[in-house]
């Protein structure tokens, strides 16, 4: 069983782990533990109805359970907040094509105390939520829809969201205050990397389920970043490697795309020069392949298993 949301901020490609707990994008740690623990009892099997049983394992196990994951880990929740961040600035550019649902969303729109407007509406329909489980997938895509208009007004008022504070003990300091930039700017890019270094593990299993977990990653990092040369360049191999186990033009446009955009931004990226040589291989093969026949197109199937053997470990022949 698989969940689909075409609402607020799920409609950017976001997963919004908030709605699915319901629960305010500044919720603390404690409190997102305790509505946790509140949805998993109700979850439980020997409360559920027997004809719920099913839809209520699912919704925890692919919905619930990953959600409390990602925001009770300090880390894996500092990351997520500065996606938050990204996605209430890619929502400032894109606001005249935004489209809302619900009467709710709307009217937070316009509101003058937006923030209290904001968790009262929550607060309605988490008391709900997991109540009417044949109505959960759509009370969860109204409040990302809240999540998405209250991100919106964040940044349009200046605020922007504020990762969760923890009380410290500063000494006192002298001199100028100085600017937290190279700070944020050194933080995102050590998510970039550990979402390439993860990506890269996963590129080596070389199988469909690694590749598409491998990609995630990489579009995680396409939100921190999405002018980063080499990001392009992992999501242009991955889309070579799956054309390699499962051949589409699909994935030869994709991987072309990404390839040429890793260029575009530094022509000297090492691992979009190897998948664009590999790329002009894979192409000129199937043009021989489609002009000649017999032994011309068994040499080529014969080469094409080390397409990629050069790329993360071993060499070409």
């Amino acid at each position: 069983m698989s969940f689909d949301f075409d609402r607020g901020l799920f409609k950017s490609d976001f997963f919004d782990h908030h709605a699915v707990l319901g629960m305010p994008i500044d919720a603390s740690a404690r409190e997102i533990r305790k509505r946790f623990m509140s949805i998993a009892r109700r979850l439980h099997p020997d409360i559920c109805k027997a004809e719920d049983k099913g839809l209520a394992e699912a919704l925890l196990s692919k919905l619930v359970n990953p959600a409390y994951a990602k925001l009770s880990n300090d880390r894996e929740r500092d990351e997520y907040v500065v996606l938050l961040k990204m996605m209430g600035k890619r929502l400032i550019q894109d606001r005249q094509s935004i489209s809302l649902g619900s009467d709710l969303a709307k009217q937070l729109s316009k509101e003058n105390n937006f923030e209290r407007a904001y968790k009262n509406a929550l607060e309605t329909l988490a008391t709900k939520q997991y109540e009417d489980l044949d109505g959960t997938l759509d009370t969860i895509a109204q409040m990302s829809e809240l999540n998405l208009v209250y991100l919106l007004r964040k940044e349009r008022d200046g605020g922007g969201v504020k990762k969760e504070q923890k009380t410290v003990t500063r000494p006192p300091v002298s001199g100028p205050p100085t600017s937290d930039r190279p700070t944020s700017e050194k933080r995102e890019s050590a998510y970039i990397d550990r979402h390439c270094q993860r990506a890269e593990g996963l590129m080596t299993n070389n199988n469909l389920n690694s590749l598409t977990m491998a990609r995630k990653e990489l579009q995680d990092a396409l939100k921190l970043d999405a002018n980063n040369s080499r990001v392009h360049a992992l999501m242009g191999t991955i889309y070579l490697k799956q054309n390699q186990l499962k051949p589409s033009s699909v994935n030869i446009t994709l991987a072309k795309k990404h390839v040429t955009q890793a260029l575009k931004l530094n022509v000297k990226e090492p691992v979009a020069l190897e998948a664009r040589k590999q790329l002009n291989q894979l192409l000129a093969s199937s043009s021989t392949g489609g002009q000649k026949t017999g032994t011309v197109k068994g040499k080529s199937d014969k080469s094409s298993g080390g397409l990629f053997g050069g790329l993360f470990g071993g060499k070409k022949k």
